[in-house]
């Protein structure tokens, strides 16, 4: 089978450093190499049938374009795990489409983190504990990007939904005395925002909760954070006293007898990789809380 060429080739036959082919077969231009170097070596590729791979590109570019996603997945919390997955695809199919791998990054990489630090170019953390999320970005040197979660931490960026405002339209369906029936998310800070505005006596995680608990809400309203858990309040909670805050993607799953509040996760998409990408660009913006609203405009 024929040898495949590789960058040390056309270094070789160019009489140049591998980086220096890199430079070129990536159009660096903040490099000082003369025109007839920069000919040379795209003659010698050209002849030698040379494509780059990806190593090349990393020595040219200075990434590997490779990104870590870290999140839990929480045995008791099934519809949160659900929601969390769909965003997770989301991320995940727009970051592919950019040319960028993903890779699932542990919370507690070990001792040893020379190979993620030399192999990630920046992190994108959804929903971790406040010590979790510490633990993380104290072991990766790369900018980290917090999703669905407050740290409020000036040296990272924070991106969530503002859940509360579809909250407060539910009384619209609702009436004032509705609970709020959610799973239970990692990040205790961001739990303590989606349910500020609410009595406690009227919030209940369905993580913890027993049958015993879910039958003292038949009959009553409820707002429910999540397609996912809706279809399984369904049977405790009848649809004309339900409404669902949903996502645009998952809110299909719910019959048309259910009352939602849709919001576009989208929009958490893409500002999370927008900010990392500036921030792996060394292009730092100002502001760090970024708290995306969930009311349609007009």
């Amino acid at each position: 089978m024929e040898k495949k060429v590789t960058v040390k080739d056309v270094a070789r036959e160019a009489g140049v450093s591998v980086a220096t082919v890199s430079y070129i077969m990536n159009n660096r231009t903040d490099q000082k190499i003369s025109e007839a170097t920069r000919k040379k070596v795209l003659q010698i590729a050209n002849l030698l049938n040379y494509t780059p791979s990806s190593v090349a590109k990393s020595l040219a570019t200075g990434r590997n374009s490779v990104i870590g996603i870290s999140y839990h997945l929480n045995e008791s919390t099934p519809s949160r795990n659900l929601e969390l997955a769909g965003f997770v695809n989301m991320l995940i199919e727009r970051l592919n489409r950019l040319k960028y791998d993903v890779i699932f990054m542990p919370v507690k990489p070990g001792s040893d983190t020379t190979v993620i630090n030399r192999n990630i170019d920046g992190i994108i953390a959804i929903d971790l504990s406040k010590q979790d999320f510490v633990t993380l970005s104290d072991n990766c040197f790369v900018p980290v990007i917090s999703v669905d979660m407050l740290v409020n931490d000036g040296l990272f960026y924070q991106i969530y939904s503002d859940i509360p405002q579809l909250i407060e339209k539910a009384s619209e369906y609702l009436g004032n005395d509705f609970y709020l029936v959610l799973d239970r998310y990692e990040n205790e800070e961001y739990l303590a925002f989606l349910t500020r505005n609410i009595p406690e006596e009227r919030i209940l995680i369905y993580s913890p909760m027993s049958v015993h608990d879910l039958e003292k809400i038949k009959g009553k309203k409820a707002l429910v954070l999540g397609s996912y858990l809706a279809l399984i309040l369904r049977a405790y909670i009848r649809d004309c006293d339900m409404a669902v805050i949903a996502s645009h993607k998952s809110e299909v799953l719910l019959p048309d007898t259910i009352s939602a509040l849709k919001y576009d996760v989208s929009k958490k998409t893409n500002l999370a990789i927008n900010i990392l990408l500036n921030a792996m660009d060394r292009k730092f913006e100002v502001k760090h809380d970024h708290k995306i609203s969930t009311l349609e405009e007009g």
